[in-house]
């Protein structure tokens, strides 16, 4: 457990980082003199998970735990590694459907290809929860709200 801390808040540092020096001042505009900057909760936001980052890093230092067999495994397993893997070309397939096709064939090939991916294999759970969901959406934003979803 001690090494995936580790890691966890080495990759959670990296993060804040990252979004703290390259991408919140690249996504977000300044305010005009008087405003509060828009920049300022997503700023506030990436420095308190920077810092929590480096806590767990340094109390899992700090703390001189035994090496237990739960130590000496790997922090990321084979099927964990794998799941990730699954997951992440069902989203790059969802994507490229969605610019490509439509939104409505990327929320269908996310669902259930989530569902595939994780293991589901009845075909009344892998037709009914994407149709339930979808038609839920559509109710939600086009008659409900009144919006469009483009």
């Amino acid at each position: 457990m001690r090494r995936a801390d580790i890691i966890s808040g080495m990759v959670l540092i990296v993060f804040g980082l990252v979004m703290l020096f390259i991408v919140i001042p690249t996504q977000i505009d300044t305010a005009p003199d008087g405003f509060v900057s828009p920049s300022l909760v997503p700023n506030m936001m990436m420095i308190l998970i920077t810092f929590l980052a480096g806590l767990l890093i340094i109390t899992t230092i700090r703390n001189k735990a035994k090496d237990t067999q739960e130590d000496t495994a790997p922090p990321i397993s084979k099927a964990e590694l794998l799941a990730f893997l699954k997951l992440g070309s069902v989203f790059a397939v969802a994507l490229m459907l969605y610019l490509w096709v439509a939104p409505l064939a990327a929320g269908i090939a996310i669902i259930v290809g989530s569902l595939v991916a994780l293991g589901e294999r009845r075909p009344l759970i892998i037709i009914v929860m994407p149709t339930l969901i979808l038609f839920g959406i559509w109710l939600l934003f086009y008659k409900l709200l009144g919006t469009a979803i483009v």
